[in-house]
């Protein structure tokens, strides 16, 4: 069996403080094949954000690891944490995060752009331009390459962040409830689009709490009072000591 691509063991991770501490997760884990899509289920405030912020550095644990081809993430230096984040991992998120004083173009070379120094960006700055465009092509937004994200639909935003993610060819993509501000049309096209590069092999995460969106996947798990099952598990609680916690949206 082939190494996992991300493992991630035991997670926990609280917010707040004394009395008014609230635990998210709770010894969450689970593992990645490379080339799979997996979507991670679960409602509104169960800790879903807080999981896929953890498996790509956007946040620390209170205690578990996460490691990335068999290397500890949050073991190294905050520059080898950015490298990972920058080199290794694609973002998509629910509300795009588009910077609006740029085009289309723009955005899309973003990462290209904040990945290297200023000379370097001198000599790498066409091959960056044509890969963006490249993939702003594939994703069918081509002829909209000068236009700033308020000229766009909330459907042609998402195709534009998921160039974003994907334009620097990141093994791992991690996206948060890409279709949860979209209309039902619209985001079945975001999720066509998605499914199209699982089948050429892009390693995938996303989290949602909607069914439609976990039946494209290759494998659905749950996150439920703060650990991760297996779809059709049985739901008994590896937590049982603890007292269950009301539910808080972050």
């Amino acid at each position: 069996m082939a190494m996992p691509i991300l493992e991630a063991r035991s997670l926990r991770k609280s917010f707040g403080s004394g009395s008014t501490q609230v635990k998210v997760l709770c010894g969450a884990s689970l593992s990645v094949a490379p080339g799979e899509f997996v979507v991670i289920m679960g409602a509104s405030g169960s800790g879903k954000s807080t999981m896929l912020h953890l498996l790509g550095a956007l946040d620390t644990p209170d205690s578990g690891s996460v490691s990335y081809r068999g290397e500890s993430v949050f073991d190294g230096s905050r520059s080898k944490q950015g490298a990972y984040r920058n080199r290794e991992v694609g973002f998509v998120f629910q509300f795009y995060h588009l910077l609006p004083e740029l085009n289309v173009l723009e955005n899309v070379m973003l990462p290209a752009l904040v990945s290297n120094s200023f000379w370097a960006w001198r000599k790498t700055r066409v091959s960056a331009r044509q890969n963006a465009l490249e993939m702003l092509d594939r994703v069918g937004l081509i002829d909209r390459v000068k236009h700033r994200p308020n000229e766009l639909s909330g459907g042609e935003q998402q195709r534009v962040a998921i160039s974003r993610a994907l334009v620097h060819k990141p093994a791992l993509l991690l996206a948060d409830e890409p279709t949860g501000n979209l209309d039902a049309t619209t985001g079945s096209g975001i999720l066509n689009l998605l499914a199209e590069f699982s089948e050429a092999g892009q390693t995938m995460i996303l989290v949602t709490h909607d069914a439609s969106v976990a039946s494209r996947a290759d494998r659905t798990l749950t996150l439920v009072e703060g650990v991760i099952r297996e779809a059709g598990a049985p739901t008994a609680v590896e937590h049982k000591s603890e007292p269950q916690k009301p539910e808080v949206v972050l």
